[in-house]
């Protein structure tokens, strides 16, 4: 599997931020690459608007907006493999919770692509619905706007 650990911060000083800390067995070249090449981010980025890059220094940092909120890939070396820390900065904190298991379950199509097994959207978005209300908890937020907008991508696949 390619992900041996995965981390989850919630930071809410400054407007809340999702934080998720991987650790994959492969080299931040090839990391780099799955968050870079259009050909791998289709198995696995948010379709929709593309990341407006504000920083690049390859292979190492990746930073934009993203639909008015701000983005980071930061890759380090670790043994073997390397860690990747993401960020997302939230400028709206109603949507944080949606957002947040939306990532959760990009990151499990990124983590399947890495591993030479890529996974559909669908499979991704069955643990979507609990993920989605323990992060409303976590964030302190209105779960219903992330429960609408479920219903209604369910409803149109």
């Amino acid at each position: 599997m390619a992900t041996t650990q995965q981390d989850r911060r919630v930071n809410l000083d400054a407007g809340p931020t999702l934080q998720l800390e991987h650790r994959y067995d492969h080299s931040v070249e090839r990391v780099w690459k799955a968050i870079t090449s259009a050909d791998e981010l289709r198995h696995w980025f948010p379709p929709g608007a593309e990341l407006k890059v504000t920083e690049c220094e390859p292979p190492h940092l990746l930073a934009g907006s993203w639909y008015g909120d701000q983005l980071r890939f930061e890759l380090r070396p670790d043994g073997d493999g390397c860690v990747l820390l993401f960020s997302h900065a939230f400028a709206d904190r109603r949507k944080a919770a949606r957002d947040a298991a939306g990532w959760d379950c990009c990151f499990a199509r990124f983590s399947a692509l890495l591993a030479g097994e890529p996974m559909s959207e669908a499979d991704s978005l069955r643990a979507w619905p609990d993920t989605h209300e323990r992060y409303a908890e976590q964030f302190g937020v209105d779960p219903e706007l992330g429960r609408k907008t479920f219903a209604e991508h369910q409803a149109q696949h």
